[in-house]
């Protein structure tokens, strides 16, 4: 009688408490809504560099809470095929799209009328917190996984993410590329418990460890193939629903408001089907906060603390932009305009721009480093493009950037794409019957107009010199 009393006090005991932990939990979900806190208004404005602010115990409770009510109970990719998917024209990558898509994916694209379209290996995948975190519309992103050691460990990461980071849940699609050699015929069982230990203050930091689970002759592997990053950006355009799209790479973060601010713009405006807007990018100084808006970050640019994206790398990178002239055009009003014409345009540029994805496709046969975003850009101008730069509109690269040696793979894999681009602007001239930079003229003929293709020995158009060859074109862009 006295154990059966026990066994019943105990059960009472077991029940309030679990009823009051309960009512807690709801309470911190319905004022914290989110498991990383930047300070600011409308989850938006980070004021700090990289990673959000959160004590781990707050965390944890945010996601006990959030696994309950959302389908982050469960690993990303949880019942997909590997034996279904789509290649490519040349058999080379397996694609899945919408392997994951955003919980309110599909009602951003109603209402909004840009998309953000994103690419990114494993490596830099965490710098999607901060970029969902500024942009509020849709994101779609294209992740390349090569591997079954690596898919796993993307797997994690992207469970992880979904469950710590409300934005990265509801608004971003992941579509999967995987290299045709290193497809597994089925996914690696991964456990709720297998992403739930991850400190959901530390995205970069969880993901460095992670990295380091990666098998030797995978990154070997990496080292040794190309990166499909042309593949990877028709597939992110393609997964966006929206009139227009909004093409980068996963670590350009968006200034603050931007997709609320463009989507007006764009609606107001109802621009030609052949503009193109630029949105003017910097390198930013990791120890400073990101600039709250165009002031901020000119005041930052005085003090050498902000640059134009790759202005010492290579400068030709932006250098059509006119990035002068948009730091003089300064208002007071937030509303999105056009600065200025795009009037120096050359081979070597490569904005990131917004435009319908009526544009023309990144060429698939650019593979890794070299001629992958500026033969798309260079394809726009011949097909008749006008570029146009908008203001106050920015995105930024963390950290400032400075010329490093290049790996041998770097120069080989450019040099294939070298020989690709002989054919390539042929294929050009014969689609739009232009040469606007005579870039099929002989190559002394092309030093003589200061035209040339990188590699070519030849100068660029606005007059600069080509500096070996060794141009944008070769990063990981």
């Amino acid at each position: 009688m006295f154990q059966t009393c026990r066994l019943w006090n105990l059960s009472i005991a077991s029940v309030l408490a679990l009823t009051l932990s309960n009512v807690f939990l709801t309470v911190r979900l319905l004022h914290s809504g989110d498991c990383n806190q930047y300070g600011g208004a409308e989850e938006g404005v980070s004021m700090v560099p990289r990673a959000p602010i959160l004590t781990p115990a707050t965390c944890l409770e945010y996601v006990l809470a959030e696994s309950l009510a959302n389908s982050t109970d469960k690993a990303v990719f949880s019942g997909l095929d590997l034996r279904l998917g789509r290649w490519d024209t040349r058999r080379l990558y397996k694609i899945f799209d919408f392997a994951v898509v955003g919980e309110r994916f599909p009602e951003l694209s109603g209402s909004y009328s840009v998309c953000l379209a994103t690419q990114s290996s494993l490596e830099k995948i965490y710098s999607l917190v901060q970029v969902s975190h500024h942009w509020s519309g849709p994101i779609s992103t294209a992740i390349f996984a090569a591997g079954n050691d690596e898919l796993y460990l993307l797997q994690l990461y992207l469970s992880y993410l979904r469950l710590c980071f409300r934005p990265i849940r509801e608004r971003v699609s992941f579509h999967l590329v995987l290299p045709r050699d290193r497809t597994p015929t089925h996914l690696k069982s991964v456990h709720v418990s297998d992403f739930t230990k991850f400190d959901c203050a530390k995205p970069e930091a969880t993901l460095n460890d992670l990295l380091k689970l990666r098998k030797p002759d995978t990154s070997k592997w990496r080292i040794k193939n190309p990166y499909p990053q042309n593949h990877l950006r028709n597939v992110a355009r393609k997964g966006c629903q929206s009139s227009h799209v909004f093409l980068t790479d996963v670590d350009i973060v968006p200034s603050v408001s931007f997709a609320e601010q463009l989507d007006k713009f764009l609606r107001r405006q109802k621009p030609h089907h052949l503009t193109a807007f630029v949105v003017p990018t910097y390198e930013l100084d990791e120890r400073v906060r990101f600039p709250r808006n165009k002031t901020d970050l000119i005041r930052l640019a005085n003090k050498g603390l902000a640059r134009p994206f790759h202005h010492k790398v290579f400068i030709y990178n932006q250098f059509a932009t006119n990035f002068s002239r948009w730091q003089s055009d300064v208002s007071e009003s937030d509303e999105t305009k056009v600065s200025h014409n795009v009037t120096n345009f050359e081979f070597l540029y490569e904005p990131f721009y917004v435009a319908p994805d009526t544009v023309p496709p990144h060429d698939e046969r650019f593979l890794g480093y070299g001629y992958t975003r500026n033969t798309q850009v260079y394809e726009m101008f011949v097909a008749g493009y006008q570029f146009q730069v908008l203001t106050p509109l920015f995105t930024v690269h963390w950290g400032l950037q400075n010329k490093k040696s290049r790996p041998a793979w770097r120069e080989r894999q450019n040099n294939v794409n070298r020989k690709y681009f002989e054919v390539f602007k042929r294929e050009v001239f014969a689609r739009y019957h232009k040469d606007p930079l005579r870039m099929l003229l002989p190559k002394k003929a092309q030093k003589q107009h200061g035209q040339g293709a990188p590699g070519a020995g030849a100068g660029v158009a606005g007059g600069g010199p080509n500096p070996g060859g060794v141009g944008a074109a070769e990063k990981h862009q």
